[in-house]
């Protein structure tokens, strides 16, 4: 009876023991930011990063050490006039080079805190996160204006007045997706 316990117990525990690496072809980092009155998403990624995290070991492990060095002069929406506007007016500006890191502060169960350095301030940001099975799916949100991009905020929104209907919302949802290998 104590090994039928025991081989159950190792079948539920084996993604604790198991060896995994991240796959950077597997892994998307994304946004979505609102504008209009109405609060319309606009959907959009930024394509070009680093991941620096601790070799073969559980998912978890690897998110505990992870940091994620952002290239911001690369955007993707699926619009190359958008994408040309939100780098210009946007990105471009920022104190401290056209870049955001993001390092996992923190991991519980199912909320990761991470600290995310961008226009030189550094903000901890809370997401909800779930694995199923090899792949990570993680949420959450940033208000820009806690960066101090209130002037990065007014260019993309004078930039696309008529587009925005005069309003571009501070708030942006953001979005970690990965899939893990077995190494």
């Amino acid at each position: 009876m104590k090994s039928l316990f025991f081989s159950i117990a190792l079948i539920l525990s084996a993604n604790t023991f198991a060896n995994y690496c991240h796959s950077m072809k597997q892994t998307k980092v994304s946004w979505v930011a609102f504008k209009t009155p109405a609060k319309a998403g606009v959907k959009g990624s930024l394509p070009s990063f680093s991941i620096k995290a601790k070799g073969k070991a559980s998912i978890k492990d690897i998110l505990r050490s992870a940091t994620i060095n952002i290239d911001t002069t690369k955007v993707a929406t699926g619009d190359k006039g958008r994408d040309g506007k939100i780098a210009k007016f946007f990105f471009s500006t920022m104190n401290g080079g056209k870049k955001i890191v993001a390092k996992v502060k923190k991991l519980t169960n199912k909320k990761m805190l991470l600290s995310i350095t961008m226009n030189g301030v550094t903000k901890d940001v809370p997401m909800s996160y779930q694995i199923d099975g090899k792949k990570l799916k993680a949420k959450g949100f940033i208000d820009v204006l806690d960066f101090g991009l209130s002037d990065e905020l007014a260019a993309i929104n004078k930039a696309c007045k008529a587009l925005h209907e005069g309003k571009t919302w501070a708030d942006v949802e953001l979005h970690l997706e990965s899939e893990f290998t077995d190494c």
